[in-house]
């Protein structure tokens, strides 16, 4: 069929050059979202400081889960330090050395991180050794510049208390070294834990068969033996933690990519197809099997894809670098990560766009390629029949179902609630796409019968056009309606969650002082002493398992860990129990955690820690400020208790201010601020929200490109009919006035539907959640939306129109038949 196609291709050049668009567009998509995808697959942070050994013994830092993707840790998970020396036996080992790391404050300086001297005597060293507790050696850009040397005294402060320290000795590794025992003592891991241990070979060592057997003898410990490439993430825990971000991410992208690149394309197949029904119906005329005449379609349609793809998947990999550096800017990735620019994402979005490309010309020619020869050149120059009882019964479901979980907001208080109202929009368009022609038809059909018989004949023939021709206008109605849902709704979900964090917050702290700065348990208590209550701040995460269905699932919860006296500082809305008992192994629910964890004050709930450590604790209060507090509000005591003391750098007073900043100036490094500045609402949007909005404003520009593409692509289609009116005695300016028209009604029926289901569903998300009943965020998002969605219609039709007029009306009735 390849020949038969292409030359059916080349006289409907107009509509394979939408889907060309379509295609690339889409690839140009895809393509950006697998590189995400290998990225967190593939990539790894550089190593570091622990370039010189050839094996790192790690943990394992992440939480797995059956059949899901594994949760990265947020903090480290230590190793036990006694493995060191059993590491250092086995054959092949030159040397097995424990590694610690863990943050020091440097006087009125910055903070770095503290690690024990062994790792750092790799490097050029200018002095001695540290050896004992009074000395450190410290690396020379930081001693460059804070203007030390050899021999200087400094002032530090770790997670045990401040002292004095003299530098013995400056090296190039970054951070400052003590010897083994004072680092260990610095650190303060329970038990005496390490990070890793760094494992150097001995001369000729075959690293994976020593590898294997550290594993061998390590065995029972749940530890990993890394290599190559891999140390990089073990040193830095950032590169796992960004890794697993970003498959999260391409991996909520794809989906919605998906959706719409089939959207797109299936609408521009469907104008290719359109334009081609005279041809197909006298092929099925002449003996064509319905088959070969879907197998011609799709060889057409691949061939306009296979065209489209190698200048979309090159845009694709020129996003990808351009949001990887957005995601850099917002600290959402390391800076350090390399992008996976390979082969293998253009080719899957390769194969993916083609797959797609098949699917959709199929679905789009089923119709032509099965009715009776004789009836599909009879419906060759006409409207097809009114589409499906079960489509449009679907539809309407669809949008039923759509309505309901735009309500959900006004009964429950949840994250559910905003996803639910999201989410209703592409439900509805979904439920517009299939109804789409009958609410079309009846739209219009109610139009032609107000119309008075003085009315003139352009917008006559507009407002029966659009009418007879209802799957036509549905079509681009709904892809129009998807590209005003997806800007309202995304914008507004995304300011309205910021309006409820804030209203949250503004009505839960109480704070009358904030200080900031390296703060140990010790200073805690003896602030404690001046204030009414001093109230450590700890922003981390827990992880709770749970059975559903068989299935276990488990997601990482952000969560507020405080110390004693939590109830003087903030105010969640406790609704059952109390803050006050916030101290030991315990912890407060939000309803929303506690609805969903099915636990109440009184019962113990199995947690894993950041660090990995599984507790078990106390449900103390439950409060329903969860958005602005978070799903968990921990006591510190509970992670002092697995994870050793902190050096904390925020505490929340209760009390006169001016005797916490009095307090905060004796100590170097450390700052008071009346009022509670650590959990204020940022101003505008987050950075991750900023990424969405940056990601769905590309999708809507992909989806008004699309559509842009079919209106301009149907209206080329039309150059019979406008040639039929020439004849019979219309002028180009009557023409161009009744398709104005049209233009207008799609606009305008597009605008109604993408603000109805968008607008409304948030609207009752600001009901919902902060009492008002419109959209929380900028209004003016509603009206530009809308204009610019009606100048993309305009254009997209208008312009193929004025060109289509300038051929006589003979040479083109010629051309077309």
């Amino acid at each position: 069929m390849l020949r038969p196609s292409l030359s059916m291709a080349r006289k409907r050049i107009g509509g394979l050059v939408a889907v060309a668009c379509a295609v690339a567009g889409g690839a140009a998509m895809v393509t950006a979202t697998a590189v995400l995808a290998e990225t967190g697959a593939t990539s790894h942070l550089p190593v570091d400081r622990l370039a010189a050994a050839d094996l790192l013994v790690t943990a394992d830092q992440a939480y797995a889960i059956p059949e899901n993707p594994d949760l990265p840790y947020a903090e480290r998970v230590p190793v036990p330090a006694e493995l060191a020396a059993q590491a250092a036996h086995v054959d092949g080992v030159a040397a097995a050395v424990p590694d610690l790391t863990f943050p020091v404050h440097l006087g009125a300086g910055p903070v770095l991180d503290g690690h024990n001297w062994q790792t750092a005597a790799a490097g050029p060293v200018d002095g001695d050794a540290p050896d004992g507790p009074g000395e450190l050696a410290l690396d020379t850009a930081t001693a460059r510049a804070q203007g030390l040397d050899l021999g200087d005294t400094v002032t530090l402060t770790t997670a045990t208390g401040t002292g004095d320290y003299t530098i013995t000795a400056l090296t190039d590794t970054p951070g400052a070294h003590f010897d083994p025992a004072t680092a260990t003592a610095l650190a303060a891991h329970p038990g005496g834990g390490v990070d890793l241990i760094a494992v150097t070979l001995a001369d000729g060592a075959d690293p994976d068969q020593v590898a294997a057997d550290l594993a061998t003898a390590l065995t029972g410990h749940g530890l990993n033996i890394v290599s190559g490439d891999d140390r990089g993430d073990a040193e830095h825990l950032a590169g796992g933690t960004a890794r697993g971000e970003l498959i999260a991410l391409a991996g909520a992208l794809s989906g919605t990519v998906v959706l719409l690149v089939g959207f797109i394309t299936a609408g521009a197949l469907s104008v290719s197809v359109a334009g081609q029904r005279r041809d197909l119906a006298l092929l099925r005329a002449v003996g064509a099997t319905p088959r070969q005449v879907r197998r011609l379609i799709a060889t057409q349609a691949s061939a306009a894809a296979a065209a489209a793809l190698i200048p979309g998947i090159a845009l694709g990999y020129l996003i990808a670098e351009r949001f990887i550096a957005i995601l850099t800017e917002a600290a959402l990735v390391p800076a350090a990560l390399p992008l996976a620019l390979t082969p293998i994402s253009g080719l899957a979005a390769a194969v993916l766009l083609l797959a797609t490309v098949q699917i959709a010309a199929r679905g789009a020619s089923r119709r032509a390629s099965t009715m009776p020869p004789t009836e599909a050149v009879a419906e060759s120059r006409v409207e097809p029949r009114r589409p499906g009882a079960a489509r449009t019964a679907t539809g309407f479901a669809l949008l039923a179902v759509a309505l309901a979980q735009s309500i959900l907001p006004l009964f429950l208080r949840s994250e559910a609630a905003f996803i639910s109202a999201a989410t209703a929009t592409m439900t509805a368009v979904i439920g517009f796409a299939l109804a789409g022609p009958v609410i079309v038809k009846a739209v219009t059909g109610r139009i032609r019968r107000r119309l008075h018989p003085g009315t003139a004949a352009p917008v006559w023939l507009a407002v029966n056009n659009s009418h007879a021709y209802a799957l036509r206008t549905a079509g681009s109605v709904t892809v129009l309606a998807l590209a005003i849902g997806l800007t309202t709704t995304q914008v507004f979900s995304q300011t309205t969650l910021t309006r409820t964090i804030a209203d949250e917050l503004a009505a839960g702290t109480r704070a009358d002082a904030t200080v900031t700065g390296p703060v140990t348990a010790a200073d805690i208590d003896d602030l404690a002493t001046r204030v009414d209550a001093a109230v450590p701040l700890v922003a981390t995460s827990v992880i709770r398992e749970r059975h559903v269905m068989g299935d276990t699932e488990a997601e990482a919860t952000p969560t507020l860990a405080l110390g004693p006296g939590a109830d003087h500082v903030i105010d969640p809305g406790v609704t059952a129990g109390s803050l006050a008992d916030l101290h030991g192994d315990t912890v407060a629910l939000s309803t929303a955690t506690a609805g969903l964890w099915n636990a109440g004050v009184g019962d113990r709930i199995d947690l894993v820690l950041a660090d990995g450590t599984r507790t078990e604790a106390a449900v103390v209060a439950v409060y329903e400020r969860g958005f602005g507090f978070g799903g968990v509000i921990a006591s510190t005591d509970l992670l002092a208790a697995h994870s050793g003391p902190r050096l904390y750098d925020t505490v929340l007073v209760a009390g006169d201010p001016a005797a916490a900043t009095a307090w905060a100036a004796t100590r170097p490094g450390t700052a008071a601020a009346p009022g509670d500045t650590a959990l204020r609402a940022p101003s505008g949007m987050s950075p991750e929200q900023w990424v969405n909005v940056l990601v769905m404003a590309a999708m809507t520009g992909y989806v008004l490109l699309g559509v842009g593409n079919s209106l301009a692509a149907s209206t080329t289609r039309r150059r019979g009919e406008f040639a039929a009116l020439r004849v019979i005695g219309a002028t180009p300016h009557q023409i161009r006035h009744m398709v104005r028209r049209e233009a207008f009604i799609t606009a305008a029926v597009a605008v109604a539907a993408g603000l109805l289901i968008s607008v409304l569903p948030m609207s009752l998300l600001g009901f919902g959640f902060t009492g008002q009943p419109w959209p929380q965020g900028p209004l003016w998002v509603v009206p530009a939306a809308a204009a610019l969605t009606t100048l993309i219609a305009y254009a997209a039709i208008a312009i193929p129109t004025r060109q289509a007029l300038k051929t006589p009306p003979t040479m083109l009735l010629a051309a077309v038949d």
